[in-house]
């Protein structure tokens, strides 16, 4: 069996580097990602030549292998252990960049199926900083909207800004809703770890008071993962603001970042439309591979 490990700071460095070779920049395995919800979800890793390895054995699945160069002993390391477990090899996280190297493999022993719910949703920098065009023309409104309602302001935030963690925690709160949960852990870990993990963020005010709050880390040299974006219901146009005002924040720090990764939609109705009325320059697509 494979001796995994669990996640540990540490560890940053090196998983980066892998999810930089593997060049798919989905944010799901991400450090970031896996460090914050590692309680939620219990990722275990582990390494194989030039692979970095995630397993989470009590839900029955594995990550595709990130890294590059040659992935064959990976899988077979994979198929050992689920075999070591009465199972067949489940893995999610796949791409139409790793199909094109695990299909001539292992395609005539994996069923793969599309993972729409679990698409990340990458945007052009250049598009959430101007918001240009027609079919962006709402959200130009929206921006109008909150601009006519009072004055504003939007901060960036450090591990010290206390008003984040304060609106942070008042919006659980408020939700009282105990699936964000985890959500909510994996926001504390946030804050606790916010240097460490290379977080930027911000807080966007009206009138004086916080009515939006947004964070995320470089997920590679070309693109920045959102990880959270939060507003208070009710305020017209707060989540738009904050959008917008987050991707000219980031542009400023970090010019060379081309894309944004909005992440999955989770298939939640909602959220979906609100994804989409952005209009994506692309859906990173999701597979899984499931052995036959």
């Amino acid at each position: 069996m494979i001796d995994w490990k669990e996640i540990r700071l540490e560890d940053k460095a090196a998983i980066e580097d892998k999810i930089c070779a593997s060049g798919c920049h989905g944010a799901d395995y991400s450090f970031t990602n896996l460090y914050i919800w590692r309680k939620a979800y219990r990722p275990l890793i582990t390494w194989c030549d030039d692979r970095l390895l995630v397993g989470m054995p009590q839900w029955h699945i594995y990550a595709y292998p990130k890294g590059d160069g040659e992935i064959k002993r990976s899988i077979e390391l994979l198929l050992d252990e689920a075999r070591s477990r009465g199972e067949k090899l489940h893995m999610r996280g796949l791409t139409d960049r790793t199909l094109q190297e695990f299909l001539p493999l292992y395609g005539d022993r994996f069923e793969i199926t599309e993972d729409r719910d679990n698409a990340d949703y990458i945007y052009s920098t250049e598009k959430l900083c101007d918001l240009p065009g027609r079919h962006l023309s709402s959200k130009r409104n929206h921006i109008k909207h909150f601009e006519r309602n009072g004055d504003w302001e939007f901060v960036p935030v450090t591990e010290d800004t206390q008003a984040a963690r304060d609106f942070v925690n008042e919006f659980y709160r408020e939700k009282n809703d105990p699936e964000l949960a985890d959500e909510a852990g994996a926001i504390e870990e946030m804050f606790r770890n916010y240097r460490e993990l290379g977080f930027l963020g911000g807080l966007l005010y009206q009138k004086g008071e916080p009515v939006a709050f947004t964070a995320g880390t470089r997920l590679d040299n070309e693109v920045f993962d959102t990880h959270f974006e939060k507003a208070l219901p009710g305020v017209e146009g707060a989540y738009t603001m904050v959008n917008r005002e987050f991707a000219r924040l980031v542009h400023e720090r970090f010019p060379e970042i081309q894309y944004f990764n909005r992440e999955e939609d989770m298939g939640i109705e909602g959220l979906r439309r609100a994804k989409e009325s952005y209009h994506p320059d692309f859906l990173l697509m999701k597979y899984y591979a499931k052995e036959k």
